[in-house]
């Protein structure tokens, strides 16, 4: 625990002081586990200017260049950065055979590339959801895409007139408004800039948690603004606000995926309560079709229903397994971008149901993607039970 904590802040440190990088979610084929041909971890190639620095994208051939890599206290090897024209490839390749990690229980993890120079990167990867999140919040990323390019407060990639509709929406805050109504800002926002008559389950959660990074980072600067033009004049007040910020970044990203699934549930005609209660002072997020059905010893135990709401899970799914003892099959719904096989193995003996948003469903195992639920299959299940 010590060492994981000592590498993120090693990360974060890195990462305010070079002002720039790139991360991205490892997947099956990153880590090399799929029985690919080709090895090595894809970059996108919105990044090439992270990589390759001033050179431009070549047209035909192949383009390459050594650059040394840097992992804590691992000693330093040189990787390959190539992308093959022919088939718009963007790689970094010679990492996995030098760097000090088991590939195979890489897959969801979160690596992040910082450049220190033209030809030195520093390397972190976090593999447990604390770690996850303590960056991405630190840096208010939005990781929906899989990936992110950090360059300053240069991150927020996205079409400006579609950023002056969520001014319309957010301009004059003083304060903070509840994480609900945020959560409502930013599904008005994209439902109207994008004439979006129809709510697709899958595509449109993320396209909410996605705009909703936006919403938040615009709201700060609108209530931090007076903040930013004075001074603090002495070390302590600066760092209870920093921390005061980064918490509020945390505590936001927590309950927006709630609100979300609620809003489609509830659109949905599902019955639900979110919260749900279950025995003693357990609570799950979502109970379906109620608390007083589960609380009723009469009512049928193959008609009640625990879901579990996760941004990510890859240590946190266990917590689901005993939120109610009268169900024994649960479900947990998450944003995490793959999951290595073991712990898929793991859950499955558990009778725990994943239920991930479909276009994530390629960022986990081969094996498992056919056992995956999406957030649409989950809806038909239960409306199949309760109509």
């Amino acid at each position: 625990m010590q060492g994981e904590l000592a590498n993120l802040t090693n990360a974060i440190e890195a990462a305010k002081q070079y002002g720039r990088f790139f991360c991205k979610f490892l997947t099956p084929n990153d880590a090399g586990i799929n029985g690919a041909h080709q090895d090595g971890v894809y970059l996108n190639i919105a990044s090439w200017d992270i990589f390759f620095n001033e050179l431009s994208i070549p047209e035909i051939g192949i383009k390459e260049r050594f650059v040394k890599i840097h992992i804590n206290d691992w000693k330093q090897f040189n990787s390959r950065i190539v992308y093959y024209t022919s088939k718009k490839e963007f790689r970094i390749t010679r990492f996995w055979s030098n760097a000090p990690f088991d590939r195979n229980e890489m897959v969801g993890a979160l690596i992040v590339f910082i450049p220190l120079s033209n030809d030195d990167y520093n390397v972190y990867i976090f593999n447990t959801e604390e770690e996850i999140e303590e960056f991405s919040q630190t840096f208010s990323l939005s990781l929906a895409d899989n990936y992110t390019i950090y360059n300053g407060e240069a991150n927020i990639v996205i079409e400006e007139t579609f950023e002056d509709k969520v001014l319309e929406l957010v301009a004059g805050y003083k304060d903070f408004p509840e994480t609900s109504v945020m959560a409502e800002i930013s599904r008005k926002v994209f439902m109207e800039y994008y004439n979006k008559k129809k709510i697709l389950p899958d595509k449109d959660l993320i396209n909410w948690i996605d705009t909703e990074y936006t919403v938040f980072r615009l709201i700060e600067q609108e209530v931090y603004k007076e903040k930013f033009m004075q001074p603090f004049g002495e070390l302590q007040p600066l760092l209870e606000f920093a921390s005061s910020a980064l918490n509020r970044r945390k505590s936001r990203a927590g309950r927006s995926l709630e609100h979300h699934i609620n809003y489609i549930f509830t659109k949905a005609g599902i019955p639900f309560d979110n919260p749900g209660k279950t025995e003693g002072k357990k609570k799950t997020d979502f109970l379906l079709p109620s608390t007083i059905d589960y609380q009723n010893s009469e009512y049928p135990q193959e008609n009640l229903i625990l879901l579990g709401a996760k941004t990510t899970c890859k240590d946190r799914w266990r917590q689901v397994l005993s939120e109610g003892e009268r169900i024994p099959s649960k479900h947990l719904l998450t944003l995490q971008q793959g999951i290595s096989e073991n712990q898929l193995e793991e859950m499955e003996k558990s009778q725990l149901q994943l239920v991930v948003p479909k276009s994530y469903h390629k960022q986990y195992p081969e094996a498992y993607r056919t056992k995956l639920w999406s957030v649409s299959n989950f809806i038909d299940y239960a409306n199949e039970k309760y109509r």
